[in-house]
């Protein structure tokens, strides 16, 4: 007749249990706590947006680096494809044509005093329907930027 456990093979003078056995999921978590998942760059933490109080007024909006300007096997460096919080659609866009970005990274080495460099550049045309805009910047953002925040400012302003 066929018995659901498994006799123990390693100890012969023990008498066999029949209760199944227990797994041992401590070692198996403690696998599992050096691995290193990766970091993904969040626009913002609450989906609601704050208004901004008297001790902090952003003159900046949020944006992420997505990637250059691509054809299926050409990339363009010089043109940056941003994604801006809160825009869905080309006529929200359009209101951030000519706006400056900056995009702000830490160097390892200390220049004037700060490692704390930036990028400039600027928005020169929307990209598709989806409230994506084209950034031109000084010098081509590096591709480790990719899912990076910018800042896109709110100057210089035609209001």
């Amino acid at each position: 007749m066929f018995s659901p456990v498994r006799p123990n093979r390693n100890s012969p003078n023990q008498p066999q249990s029949t209760t199944p056995r227990q797994i041992d999921n401590s070692e198996d978590e403690s696998i599992f706590n050096n691995i290193k998942t990766p970091r993904f760059h969040r626009l913002s933490r609450s989906p609601f947006v704050k208004m901004p109080t008297e001790a902090g007024h952003r003159l900046y909006v949020k944006g992420r680096h997505l990637s250059y300007q691509r054809g299926k096997r050409i990339t363009t460096p010089g043109t940056s494809l941003i994604k801006i919080e809160g825009v869905e659609n080309t006529e929200g866009a359009n209101f951030y044509l000519g706006k400056k970005v900056a995009f702000v990274y830490r160097a390892q080495r200390e220049v004037r005093g700060s490692k704390i460099r930036v990028i400039w550049g600027k928005i020169t045309r929307p990209h598709g329907n989806s409230g994506v805009v084209r950034a031109q910047f000084r010098r081509n953002l590096p591709p480790k930027s990719f899912g990076a925040s910018v800042r896109v400012m709110l100057y210089p302003s035609s209001i």
